[in-house]
């Protein structure tokens, strides 16, 4: 049981806290790619407690820069794409994507006061269709994860999204349970299929033996399912959770699929 000291040291990921400041070392996943598809240019994020816009350039090229113009404090969500970064709508003021002010119109022609105002900007990439963001020191970015259900050739890729009310390790504890499919997702599913007078949605299958082995990017989880035997996929080699925010699983005959969660708390 932890102590409501070790809760805060574990969740709080905000800037400057200790589980923040190790977060801000591994990539995240912060949106869909088709999310600024056509006319869409800008979109608001919250990562690692941080109010933060995706936006893409005139040249295409992805930035990611908080939200919140350093000058009035206006928001850069509705900011206006440039050749080399966004423009604040309220006053016009230029941000690169390192987070150099590049311009401040109606300044003195011979001020440089621009070169003295920055503002957090971090690094963005895409993979599999997913944008990912790294907001930790520059010199400490590690590679992208290559991923398999984010790179692999012929997999088909789903996205979808949802706002969960609750801290990273509450949901990242849920992809570690395999006990929860039972009931939750077959057990209980079945129960409201039925109070709606429609068939039952699965099968249940009763877990036999769980266990999880610590590896060096995480913890593996496997179980035995009733009707299984211990030579299963599922027992002998499991479910990769991959620190701090995949969970990898394969159904029998399919592609391996990747779930990603971002972290805003």
């Amino acid at each position: 049981m932890l102590t409501a000291e070790q809760n805060e040291l574990l969740t709080r990921i905000g800037p400057g806290t200790p589980c923040g400041e190790l977060m801000r070392r591994y990539w995240h996943p912060i949106a869909a790619v088709s999310e600024l598809d056509g006319q869409k240019w800008n979109k608001r994020v919250r990562l690692l407690g941080e109010d933060l816009v995706l936006y893409r350039d005139k040249q295409g090229r992805y930035g990611l820069i908080t939200e919140a113009c350093p000058h009035r404090r206006a928001s850069l969500a509705f900011g206006i794409p440039t050749n080399d970064g966004i423009r604040c709508p309220y006053h016009g003021w230029a941000f690169g994507h390192s987070g150099q002010c590049l311009e401040q119109p109606n300044e003195p022609e011979k001020s440089q006061f621009r070169n003295k105002v920055t503002t957090p900007a971090y690094a963005v990439e895409v993979m599999g269709g997913v944008f990912w963001a790294y907001l930790g020191p520059a010199e400490s970015k590690p590679l992208l994860p290559r991923i398999d259900g984010f790179v692999a050739e012929g997999t088909v890729r789903m996205l979808g999204s949802a706002i969960i009310p609750c801290n990273w390790l509450q949901i990242m504890e849920n992809s570690m349970d395999p006990v929860h499919v039972e009931y939750l997702h077959a057990i209980y599913s079945n129960y409201v299929m039925r109070r709606k007078g429609a068939p039952e949605a699965s099968t249940p299958k009763k877990h036999i033996q769980i266990a999880f082995d610590v590896w060096e990017h995480g913890i593996m989880k496997r179980r035995l399912l009733e009707g299984d035997t211990e030579d299963s996929d599922d027992w002998q080699i499991g479910h990769p959770v991959i620190f701090p925010n995949i969970s990898a699983m394969q159904a029998p005959g399919s592609m391996p699929r990747a779930r990603a969660c971002p972290w805003s708390r």
